[in-house]
């Protein structure tokens, strides 16, 4: 079997900055004896996770009901308010924030001033949950929350609207909704579009769409919560290629084994040793 591994994939800049800021976190609580927390998980991926609950992070939604401590805001962002509200119960926060997010989150709150908002990402999701908990002056700015194309028909008119996306939200869904809103401008609504899907979410994309070009099946690796990795699973699924969507070796198959070239690629939270067992258990002789 030839085995063909995608030239970008696996941990991006922010995921890596993350969990160096969790393991740096980590370290610290113990040293002085207080209890460290995450806000909901770092990132999405479960092994990761785990690995970082056998260390003694706790995971939790909000400061009530916990001992004061060292607590790491998630890859994704959180909404000004809890961000505050666990610096008034005395916690040290540690911001681990993607760059990228948090660039945004900023410019969001200065468009607040000028422009009504619209939120582009999948309802839930907490990144989408960061981006509508912005604050200016104090005040939550008031957004609108769009999921598929055909909610941008219930728009307002007359309005001038910034438009923020999600940094891993799917490309297909991304462009269908652009469309929409090119078409609303000959309604009376002007839209500028504030941001785009990630740098590394498109690299990682458009990595996997050569990848296409080269395999008869591919392999995507990663949490079956994350965003990016369920994107890169959609993207190749649209391009009629048989796919799998795995997080682990213990999920590898025959029928996987039975097609070559066989490609393989891993989402963004995705760890390089994760990658390899993949690699290591498919190449196994049988």
């Amino acid at each position: 079997m030839e085995l063909i591994l995608s030239d970008t994939m696996g941990y991006c800049g922010g995921v890596s900055r993350a969990i160096d800021l969790v393991e740096q976190a980590i370290k610290t609580a113990r040293e002085s004896g207080k209890p460290v927390y995450s806000v909901g998980n770092v990132i999405h991926n479960t092994q990761v996770c785990d690995s970082f609950s056998r260390e003694g992070l706790i995971a939790i939604e909000s400061p009530e009901g916990h001992d004061p401590g060292y607590v790491v805001l998630r890859a994704h962002g959180v909404p000004d308010r809890l961000h505050r509200v666990f610096l008034e119960a005395g916690f040290t926060v540690i911001d681990a924030t993607c760059p990228v997010v948090k660039r945004n989150l900023s410019l969001l709150a200065e468009y607040c001033a000028e422009y009504s908002i619209i939120v582009i990402g999948k309802e839930g999701h907490p990144e989408t949950i960061a981006l509508q908990g912005v604050e200016r002056d104090g005040k939550v700015c008031p957004t609108i929350l769009i999921s598929e194309s055909s909610q941008v028909l219930q728009l307002p008119k007359g309005k001038k609207f910034a438009v923020f996306v999600q940094t891993t939200f799917e490309r297909t869904v991304w462009d269908e909704i652009r469309v929409a809103l090119h078409m609303m401008e000959k309604e009376g609504r002007s839209f500028v579009f504030a941001n785009n899907v990630c740098p590394s979410s498109r690299n990682r994309r458009n990595a996997a769409l050569r990848l296409c070009s080269q395999c008869d099946a591919i392999i995507v690796i990663g949490g079956k919560n994350s965003a990016n990795t369920t994107a890169l699973y959609q993207l190749i699924k649209q391009q009629g290629k048989k796919v799998w969507h795995i997080e682990t070796e213990q999920e590898v198959t025959e029928e996987m084994r039975s097609y070559s070239p066989l490609g393989l690629t891993a989402g963004a939270s995705t760890p390089p040793s994760t990658i390899e067992t993949v690699r290591m258990k498919l190449m196994e002789e049988k």
